[in-house]
């Protein structure tokens, strides 16, 4: 029974076999007061074992024709309280739109943003425009999906959907962070014209996962340098391991941000990657950009004597490839320094699948190639290099987020085992000292008697 603002609907459902298939009988009063009969195919042939399977179908048919009526019924809402009535995944596509013309979202933010709506949102949440769900499939009928509105979405529900993730898809708390954060900004409009609170009140923060990369030793990247030895990831992989640089970083080093005379590179420029896009058009789009991840990732570095001998040999091989391929030299990427013999620019999704490949192919220990970046925080601090100063290098905003990047290991541990150890020891001898003072004596001359 479906309840509108001042009438009730009254639906009942029975079988009726008809062209051989069974029917369900939709029987109902209007709001005329006046009896209405509507007749819906189940779909199922009429033979034996099949009537208990069609009353089960009709029971469905009632349930959807009631929403439907109910729909119907409803009184027609205006302005702002009009999106309450829209389908959900329609609603997060329209404010997505909406806040990042005002917030200026990132391409590639967008691109995340868009792609988490219509996949895991549009599965668990359903759409009217995604009508597979309700396609027959070997000849087996799927049981129709409910498709959320957006009134219907409440903490309750909201919740039920980050345990889908969770478990379900196998998202981490931190990815699942994202998607409250996305639906928290899409209701932020309602909640403040107070027409439905953010349905992501009163829901528990997820913890922060523990997450403890694995890093090389110096003899181990030592013999990871050796490894890439001219090899198309030479020189991303070189820039990982001196400086800490990111994926971003790395790809967007132009050739002019580096001072070959003075012996400075500038961070200044990235390159990211667009990936997990439902769209498939702009999936692996590379976006540019003339400023790093933050105002602190801004930076001016040492140039390395090492870093300095190969960037050259680089840029010697590059003039010997524009001669080799003549015309078919790529020429779209030549203020860039990572780059292949054709021209093409290295892509960031590249370097981390051949870096993988080329530790697994010499029996290295397996690492990401992000790790080079905890490696180089890691044997500074252990080391005894201030934090801060390591925060720098690496272009870090505060010392919180460097701490994540540094991770103790046994050296450190046994560094500061050994100066506790140390103190104690002092003060042992400093107590020893106390207790038993040393004693000096004076001693008399003794004058000899002339008689």
């Amino acid at each position: 029974m479906i309840v509108t603002q001042e009438n009730e609907i009254k639906v009942t459902v029975s079988i009726q076999e008809k062209g051989g298939i069974y029917q369900a009988v939709l029987s109902y009063k209007d709001l005329t007061d006046t009896w209405r009969t509507k007749w819906k195919s189940t779909g199922i042939k009429v033979k034996p074992g099949n009537k208990k399977l069609a009353k089960e179908k009709a029971t469905n048919i009632k349930e959807t024709f009631e929403t439907e009526m109910h729909e119907k019924m409803r009184p027609k809402r205006t302005g702002i309280e009009a999106q309450l009535d829209m389908e959900f995944i329609d609603f997060m596509n329209m404010r997505l739109e909406e806040v990042s013309v005002k917030r200026k979202y990132e391409y590639d933010t967008y691109a995340g943003y868009k792609s988490n709506i219509n996949i895991h949102m549009k599965e668990f949440f359903g759409s009217s425009k995604d009508i597979s769900d309700n396609n027959l499939s070997s000849n087996k009928t799927k049981e129709k999906k409910h498709i959320y509105k957006v009134r219907e979405v409440t903490p309750e529900v909201v919740d039920r959907f980050f345990t889908y993730l969770s478990i379900d898809c196998k998202l981490k708390n931190t990815s699942i962070k994202h998607y409250r954060n996305q639906i928290s900004v899409a209701y932020e409009l309602l909640d403040k014209k107070s027409v439905m609170a953010k349905p992501t009140r009163g829901i528990e923060h997820l913890k922060q996962e523990v997450f403890n990369p694995e890093t090389y030793s110096m003899e181990e990247l030592n013999q990871l340098l050796k490894i890439v030895k001219n090899d198309v990831i030479e020189i991303p992989v070189l820039l990982a391991a001196y400086y800490g640089l990111r994926r971003s970083e790395v790809v967007g080093l132009k050739w002019s941000a580096i001072d070959f005379e003075n012996d400075w590179i500038y961070i200044n420029h990235t390159v990211v990657q667009v990936s997990g896009c439902a769209n498939k058009l702009v999936k692996g789009k590379l976006v540019a950009k003339n400023r790093t991840k933050s105002i602190h990732s801004n930076r001016k570095l040492p140039l390395y004597k090492e870093v300095k001998e190969a960037l050259l040999k680089k840029k010697e091989r590059i003039e010997l490839n524009k001669q080799l391929f003549k015309n078919s030299y790529d020429n779209r990427y030549l203020e860039y320094v990572c780059i292949k013999d054709n021209g093409d620019i290295i892509k960031p999704n590249h370097i981390t699948h051949r870096f993988l490949k080329l530790i697994r192919r010499n029996k290295m220990k397996e690492i990401r190639f992000h790790d080079l970046r905890h490696t180089l925080a890691t044997e500074l601090n252990a080391n005894g290099m201030d934090l801060k100063a390591i925060g720098e290098f690496l272009g870090h905003g505060n010392l919180s987020t460097t701490k994540r990047y540094s991770h103790p290991d046994d050296r450190i541990k046994q560094n500061v085992a050994n100066t506790y150890e140390t103190l104690i020891h002092n003060g042992m001898k400093e107590i020893k000292e106390t207790k038993n003072p040393k004693r000096f004596v004076v001693k008399r001359k003794v004058q000899k008697v002339v008689t």
